[in-house]
């Protein structure tokens, strides 16, 4: 004779064999599998052919086993990234809290702090491009087309970027020499340096990276 509770043991032992370990998704599939068996036999089925309709339906150890470990492990890899961009933005901005209050305090930084100023600047910066990746995926990832360009456009903007990048230089170079000179740069020299970093990322976008559109 049929033994519904039995049968439905079994099955969760082959959902645990299958890798499905966590209790609540077995719980919730249980309950799923438990309703549409209630379903079957109120449409006039046997107890067992009820039971075995159901757990087609609901869907095989293996299959379903599979599902949920790839879903774990996409929750681990973005709880692990979540974790590695608040750690980058902390450190950041450990990073940059000496040379900030030495600027707040004396409008120059200086004593090697220039240095760890831009790396957590830099962390902080990265954290955030990194979780706008994370939240908004298909804004970057894709299938893109290159713009085809004539010649003359394509050496308008290979010139348009290098000149950026030009002036770029040009804005960090008095900071680079105070520093070299003095050790030390000023509020001053470091707005300059910091806008010209700026002009340097954009002249490099400009002059080396094709225009792409997204594929329709």
């Amino acid at each position: 004779m049929f033994d519904l509770e039995k049968s439905i043991l079994d099955w969760r032992k082959r959902m645990l064999s299958a890798g499905i370990k966590t209790p609540v998704p077995l719980d919730e599939l249980e309950i799923h599998l438990r309703e549409e068996i209630e379903r079957q036999v109120k449409s006039g089925l046997d107890g067992q052919t009820a039971f075995e309709i159901s757990v087609q339906q609901i869907g095989q150890p293996k299959i379903l086993g599979g599902e949920f470990k790839k879903s774990e492990r996409t929750f681990m890899n973005r709880t692990t990234k979540t974790c590695m961009c608040i750690a980058s933005i902390l450190l950041g901005a450990a990073l940059t809290v000496p040379g900030s209050i030495q600027l707040r305090n004396e409008l120059v930084i200086a004593n090697g702090k220039l240095g760890l100023w831009f790396l957590g600047g830099f962390l902080i910066c990265w954290s955030f491009v990194f979780f706008q990746r994370m939240i908004h995926p298909k804004v970057f990832r894709g299938e893109f087309d290159e713009i085809e360009m004539t010649p003359l456009k394509r050496a308008i903007k290979t010139g348009a970027g290098i000149s950026v990048l030009l002036a770029g230089l040009a804005f960090m170079f008095p900071a680079a020499g105070q520093v070299w000179r003095e050790g030390l740069v000023e509020f001053s020299g470091l707005s300059y340096a910091v806008f010209g970093f700026a002009l340097l990322i954009t002249g490099a976008l400009v002059s080396f990276c094709p225009y792409q559109k997204r594929k329709a």
